[in-house]
């Protein structure tokens, strides 16, 4: 079993068990008993806590969400991803999950010391005029500092914890062996890809450890943003590194600090969301009030992009058409983009088309300022979840920002909803056809791909070229080898085949030659010691 294989067991075990202890301390010993039934787990003696009172009396999710808590950062964020995942867990876990906070203890300085030093090549003075030691914000996988770079512009650095990575992708292994067994011993968990959802939270909380992958997405939603007025930070890349994220600090405060009423910035914010998300794909996967900032020129300022999601054109285009088709309580239009969502390309399952009704009915029927986008969103992979179809990890993602759209918009306005606001959005879309809007999409995105191959066809010529002499000259040495192992293959087989031919010869003349020796055996000996020979040396000259 590969949980416990020799080349994985020191370095998984402890963390294993010490997992397994903290599931039992807080009364989640049912799971541990229905998953762990390896004999070979079983020789290892879980110590057993007793269960406080104040445990006893907390209900199943609550348990887990402080277990998750006790167990460490990565646990959190799996905890956090699958908050987002309404096709996979029941309502009361998601709101539980929902609570996880990733906000840890700072680490020292000398580590932030030591990671500039390892991946720049010397201390923060060398780069930095000025460098806060204490943090403004400390995470699971890095901490914020405040500083000002050698020419004295104000920014902000974020650096990752020493040795977080090794820790994560540690835990992830024990996570995906977990699942692997979770799946083995309980039947009703093999039919929602739970060890493609953990490859892919697991790949993605990986790509959250390289900050070069968060300052390029930084600086790709950059420009996206700039177009709607909403402005992301510059990147320092020259001080940016796989551990060390350094950006442009803005000047502003957080928008739930915001005390008068301010009817325009959910506005702008919503419209701004669903612009960007429907013409790029792309959309900020952890919109949380602490991420977005009011700025001093009255602007709308995002931070915080290890999280983003991307949806592809036609996710984009289902997820409009399903939502426009509910506005319009389009049943018969509706139903095909929510097949295409779903996954489902051949026979529906059963009652599936009943359940879409219902669906469609229960929105249609109300005014739009009583429809919750986020309740949409949710509904929808609910119903995944009970048809047992797989949903694209995103459309959770984007629920999650959705969730949190809804929130910011209610704590300016309770009467705010999303639809609501991106009502100016909708309403020509579906008054002119939203198919058009894509196809015009598609049209500009082709174009736009014509236009770089044209500007960039010179240069990409002559790489072409170039790669192209290079395989040539590549092939035809391959080539070259393989007329050589030819010839030693033709000449091996010549070989055999000559020793073929001589061996019962030599078998025959040496069995003749000692059943009886007289004067005419020692002749036919001799002639056949000959043939032997003239056929050797023919076979070597042909060789």
């Amino acid at each position: 079993m590969r949980l416990l294989d020799f080349r994985h067991k020191y370095r998984l075990i402890t963390r294993v068990r010490i997992t397994v202890g903290i599931l039992l301390k807080h009364g989640l010993g049912y799971f541990v008993d229905k998953v762990f039934k390896e004999p070979s787990i079983k020789l290892f003696k879980w110590k057993i806590f007793p269960i406080s009172k104040t445990f006893k009396e907390l209900s199943l999710p609550e348990r887990l969400r402080i277990a998750i808590e006790e167990l460490g950062p990565t646990y959190i964020k799996v905890g956090q991803f699958f908050s987002t995942r309404h096709d996979i867990l029941p309502e009361e876990y998601i709101k539980e999950l929902s609570k996880l906070q990733d906000s840890v203890p700072p680490f020292p300085f000398y580590q932030v010391e030591k990671i500039i030093k390892e991946d720049m090549g010397g201390h923060t003075d060398k780069f930095f005029s000025e460098f806060s030691h204490e943090p403004f914000f400390s995470a699971s996988i890095a901490q914020v500092h405040k500083a000002k770079d050698i020419s004295g512009k104000n920014c902000v650095v974020k650096v990752q914890r020493y040795g977080i990575e090794n820790i994560i992708n540690q835990d992830i292994e024990v996570i995906n062996e977990f699942g692997k067994l979770a799946i083995k011993h309980l039947p009703e968990l093999k039919n929602i890809y739970l060890l493609d959802i953990i490859d892919e939270f697991g790949n993605g909380l990986r790509r959250q450890l390289d900050f070069i992958y968060e300052a390029g997405m930084m600086t790709k939603m950059k420009g996206f943003y700039k177009k709607v007025n909403i402005v992301v930070p510059e990147v320092y890349w020259s001080l940016t590194s796989k551990r060390v994220l350094t950006m442009e600090k803005l000047s502003g405060i957080k928008i739930t600090d915001i005390k008068e009423e301010n009817k325009q910035i959910p506005k702008n914010l919503v419209k701004s969301f669903f612009q960007i998300l429907f013409e790029t794909g792309y959309f900020h996967g952890d919109l949380h009030p602490g991420n977005i900032l009011l700025l001093e020129d009255e602007r709308i300022g995002l931070v915080d992009f290890g999280l983003t999601g991307y949806l592809s054109l036609e996710k984009r285009r289902n997820l409009a058409m399903i939502i426009s088709g509910i506005l319009k309580g389009d049943f018969n239009s509706t139903l095909p983009y929510l097949k295409k969502f779903f996954g489902i390309f051949q026979s529906e399952p059963e009652n599936f088309e009943k359940e879409v009704t219902f669906f469609i009915d229960k929105y249609s029927s109300l005014p739009i300022h009583k429809i919750n986008l986020e309740d949409i969103v949710k509904d929808l992979l609910k119903i995944g979840r009970k048809f047992k179809v797989k949903i694209y990890p995103e459309i959770g993602l984007l629920s999650k920002s959705i969730a949190n759209l809804e929130s910011i918009c209610s704590y300016f306005n309770p009467q705010l909803n999303l639809l609501e606001i991106t009502h100016e959005y909708w309403k020509p879309l579906m008054k002119k056809g939203i198919i058009q809007k894509f196809w015009f999409y598609e049209f500009t995105n082709a174009i736009n791909s014509y236009i770089d191959l044209i500007k960039n066809f010179p240069g990409e010529y002559e790489n072409f070229l170039r790669q192209n002499d290079v395989r040539i000259k590549e092939e035809q040495k391959l080539i070259d080898r393989l007329n050589i192992y030819h010839k030693n293959i033709e000449s091996a087989g010549k070989r055999i085949a000559a020793g073929i031919i001589s061996l019962p010869i030599i078998a025959f003349f040496i069995f003749f030659a000692y059943k009886e020796f007289s004067g005419i055996n020692l002749i036919f000996f001799i002639i056949g010691l000959l043939i032997i020979f003239i056929l050797w040396v023919r076979l070597i000259f042909m060789l």
